[in-house]
């Protein structure tokens, strides 16, 4: 009887393979021993460092020692290569002989040398009982600032910062603890007051020692002069506490007080101020082009809670605001002029259902603004031209 043959489907004979070559069987190995092969060799090649693989080929930069027409050449002859290296010890006792004097400026006149670094400045010193320099003090320009507060430099930078200075204390009462001291030196007062509000704590408690500054869980933050000063402890002991607000006290005294550019500042009255509100907004204060250095604050009034604001400027520009800012309320909203009081000019408007009571006096701008009750707001604004709040 035949033997009935299987098939798989599309009509083929099912195949089973039983047996590998030999030849097969060796190529493969092969195969297999050229992979490792070459796995090894890349491993080595990376591990081991060939030096000629990043020599510089001294004949390709023949061509930029001669001078370029019109422009300082951009290598050095032979000849001047020697006598540069013949000056050189010389230069560098010169340099550190006169290693605190400032550098030269770049492209002064009957100089050729590269731009020297900026001078680092003064080391900090703390004349403090009980700590430690724990290193070197640090020096960051803007430009560098990314280098120790990634992430946050683009803000200082807005607000025009010049440079930073900072240096760590050890704590010796207190094994393992230290204490960051940072000084931000901006351009002006008004920018370091900018950036110290920007970042203000609003469960900071008030510092007695300076006019613009805080006390956090963990250290004290002020603006003194054009100087905005943190001080950090690393962690809440006592005793580092303690250095940490023994640094902030030597610190605010050591440091010039200049108020320069803050007479806005200095008008935000006292009563009722909520500590933690005061803010600065360089332009376009209440979406108004003609509000610039304008200082705020959030006032506790009557049990409501009244913003205002203040800009210092000249009679003119002061006029010119006021009138302008009328204009703007006056499309967007509803106008009032109401009675002067004790020589300023008042107009109350209410604005996308909030409202603003704004003044002008002299070289004085400001006023109420998102106010939830107009008659408050008013009453706030006509007490403190009064004088009645301080």
């Amino acid at each position: 009887m035949a033997t009935e043959k299987k098939y798989v489907g599309g009509g083929r004979k099912q195949f089973v393979r039983t047996r590998v070559p030999v030849a097969e069987s060796v190529s493969s190995a092969v195969i297999l021993v050229l992979i490792a092969g070459i796995g090894i060799a890349v491993w080595h090649k990376g591990k081991v460092f060939d030096p000629n693989l990043y020599s510089v080929r001294n004949d390709a930069l023949k061509s930029t020692v001669n001078a370029v027409e019109g422009k300082g050449g951009t290598a050095l002859s032979a000849s001047e290569t020697k006598t540069v290296s013949a000056e050189a010890p010389k230069a560098t006792a010169e340099k550190t002989a006169g290693a605190d004097e400032p550098a030269p400026d770049a492209g002064a006149e009957g100089s050729n040398d590269a731009p020297k670094p900026a001078a680092k400045g003064e080391p900090m010193e703390i004349s403090l009982i009980g700590i430690k320099p724990m290193g070197d003090t640090e020096f960051y320009t803007a430009d560098s600032l990314y280098e120790k507060i990634d992430g946050r430099a683009p803000a200082y930078q807005s607000f025009n910062v010049v440079a930073l200075r900072c240096r760590s204390f050890s704590v010796n009462a207190a094994p393992g603890s230290y204490v960051d001291v940072y000084e931000y030196r901006f351009d002006n007062p008004v920018d370091a007051f900018g950036m110290f509000a920007l970042e203000r704590d609003p469960k900071g408690k008030p510092l007695e020692i300076v006019a613009d500054g805080y006390a956090a869980d963990m250290g004290y933050f002020y603006r003194q002069g054009a100087v905005y000063v943190q001080i950090i402890a690393s962690d809440t002991k006592p005793e580092t506490l303690a250095k940490a607000k023994s640094i902030a006290d030597i610190r605010a005294k050591d440091l010039p007080a200049d108020d320069k550019g803050l007479a806005g500042r200095k008008k935000l009255p006292a009563d009722g101020m909520i500590a933690d509100s005061v803010a600065y907004v360089p332009e376009n204060a209440q979406g108004q082009s003609s509000l610039k250095d304008v200082f705020q604050a959030k006032y506790k009034f009557d049990g409501a809670e009244i913003p205002f604001f203040i800009m210092v400027a000249s009679a003119d520009e002061a006029a010119k605001a006021w009138q302008s800012f009328s204009d703007f309320c006056g499309k967007f909203g509803t106008v009032e002029n109401l009675p002067d009081v004790s020589g300023a000019k008042i107009f109350r408007a209410q604005v996308f259902g909030k409202w603003k009571v704004v003044y002008q006096r002299n070289g004085e701008l400001g006023g109420a603004f998102d106010a939830d009750d107009g008659d408050q707001a008013r009453a706030f604004i006509e007490k403190y031209l009064r004088g009645e709040i301080k």
